[in-house]
């Protein structure tokens, strides 16, 4: 009862992120886990023991014994130039409800020494990016919620490498089938990846993608910003997990540490991420055309009110997920590529495309864009929020990908022009949201090793109310959907490249 009246207070401040449903809390992982030994972890790994940390990032040289626990600073002692300004702007509502960014690998070809790699890995980039070792807080002027004066800030070494593991060990339990037993039956049965998929979303994504944590729940529960699970099935087969919060960055920022691990766990000196950008403390997540009306409609009691009605619906909504085949994609976009409105369509416009056919319960769909090398000052290299989300009208996309398209090569970015966002769909609870997570952890790779699938975290798209899709590549030959759509159209764009 307090936690649906604390979500009826904070509506008029809730943003489309927020609707990551913090009110039915996920499934607990089943698995036994226990934190890997920094002390069995031999420096024989020359690629990574060498090279562990990024030049010119200053690294502490003391260390802790293990068994000491970590003091948590008082938020009122940390000053400004100690911690790492996140935002001060109208966002921080939007940050503090966005739900951490988490997926799975499945790999073949999987090793002892690929684990230790893996270990070693992680916490290089740790010492590299000292924000990952921090907690997040948040400072405000006034007790309400409503209040919009506060800021975010990240206090480092909250969780030193030295006596915090960011890497957990989990242990498969006895009855969890090798991916090698589900890959080898798929073989001999000519099936398609179904089979693997329906494993992993069913088995081997619960005991290592955990419940859905939000940047509200770190600042509550003085959590730590970034960590990483592997489990080892001993026959070549690993599956493994990378989690950080939302708070510090987006799904690029994300991909960014992804490829800083898997450049250690080759033996390469990884690119350094830039966390100073000044700009990533007031940019704002909605586009640059938005006036305080569009605002006010987006994310205020238009759209809270329409929240409120969708809650009767929550019992409705399921996970559902398929299948896309990547051949059956290339071949559609090669016929719509004979348009000249079309020559530039990719697959993911394809996919969104779909999405918009299939739902019927909303009127607009949002999507995230990333403003690197767009906005003027903020670089590709640089981490934080850099984000748009962009509304747009879900019947306009339907079958129709080049209006996805014209949207990601417009001048503005935008799809409504200022003064423009309707007030219905956001009265009538008819708004959703569409997130890609198309390939992050994949290129965690060690040599000799292979990703064979990935997988996001689900546990936000349960009970939500209102519409949400994800969008990610499951393997080498398929794209997935994941959505909760209370209702669901024919789509005949579907038929055309569904597996």
């Amino acid at each position: 009862m307090r936690r649906c009246f604390i979500f009826i207070l904070l509506l008029p401040a809730l943003p489309f992120q927020c609707c990551i449903a913090w009110i039915c809390p996920s499934l607990q992982p089943f698995a036994t886990t226990t934190l890997i030994s920094r002390k069995n972890s031999p420096s024989t790994i020359l690629a990574i023991s060498h090279a562990p940390y990024i030049s010119g990032v200053e690294h502490p040289k003391e260390r802790r014994p293990a068994n000491v626990d970590v003091a948590i600073p008082d938020a009122d002692a940390a000053t400004e130039s100690s911690t790492y300004l996140i935002h001060e702007g109208r966002a921080i509502n939007m940050i503090k409800r966005c739900v951490a960014i988490e997926g799975l690998s499945v790999s073949d070809g999987w090793t002892p020494q690929a684990t230790e790699a893996f270990s070693l890995a992680v916490e290089a980039v740790v010492r590299a990016n000292p924000i990952l070792t921090g907690q997040l807080i948040e400072e405000k002027t006034s007790p309400w919620p409503w209040a919009q004066p506060s800021t975010l800030r990240v206090i480092p070494d909250v969780f030193p490498p030295e006596s915090h593991s960011f890497l957990t060990i989990v242990n498969p339990p006895a009855d969890l089938a090798s991916p090698a037993l589900v890959m080898h039956e798929e073989v001999n049965k000519g099936s398609s990846a179904k089979e693997l998929f329906r494993h992993v979303h069913s088995h081997i994504s619960p005991c290592l993608l955990g419940p859905a944590e939000f940047s509200y729940d770190q600042i509550k529960n003085a959590s730590p910003l970034f960590e990483a699970k592997i489990m080892d099935f001993g026959d070549g087969y690993a599956a493994y997990s990378i989690k950080m919060s939302h708070a510090i960055g987006d799904g690029t920022t994300f991909f960014h540490i992804i490829k800083q691990i898997s450049a250690y766990m080759n033996g390469h000196e990884p690119q350094p991420i830039n966390w100073d950008n000044p700009l990533k403390t007031t940019h704002e997540l909605y586009p640059e055309t938005f006036s305080k009306q569009d605002y006010d409609r987006s994310y205020g009691g238009p759209f809270g009110w329409g929240l409120l009605k969708n809650i009767r619906t929550l019992g409705k909504r399921k996970c559902e997920y398929m299948l896309l085949s990547k051949d059956k994609i290339a071949k559609k976009k090669q016929e719509l590529h004979k348009s000249v409105e079309n020559a530039q369509i990719s697959s993911n416009d394809v996919i969104m495309s779909v999405i918009c056919e299939m739902c019927g319960s909303s009127d607009i769909f949002a999507f995230d864009r990333s403003v690197r090398g767009i906005k003027d000052g903020v670089d590709k290299s640089d981490a934080g929020n850099f984000f748009w989300e962009i509304p747009f009208e879900r019947d306009k996309g339907a079958a129709n990908p080049s209006v996805i398209r014209n949207i990601l090569t417009s001048e503005t970015g935008a799809y409504y022009d200022t003064d423009e966002v309707p007030i219905m769909p956001f009265l009538n609870g008819r708004v959703g949201r569409i997130t890609s997570l198309a390939s992050i952890t994949q290129k965690t790779t060690f040599p000799g090793s292979k990703v064979i699938c990935q997988f996001p975290s689900a546990s936000f798209i349960s009970d939500l109310p209102l519409d949400v899709a994800v969008i990610f590549r499951f393997d080498e030959e398929h794209f997935g959907i994941m959505h909760n759509f209370r209702k669901v159209n024919q789509s005949p764009l579907l038929s055309e490249i569904v597996a």
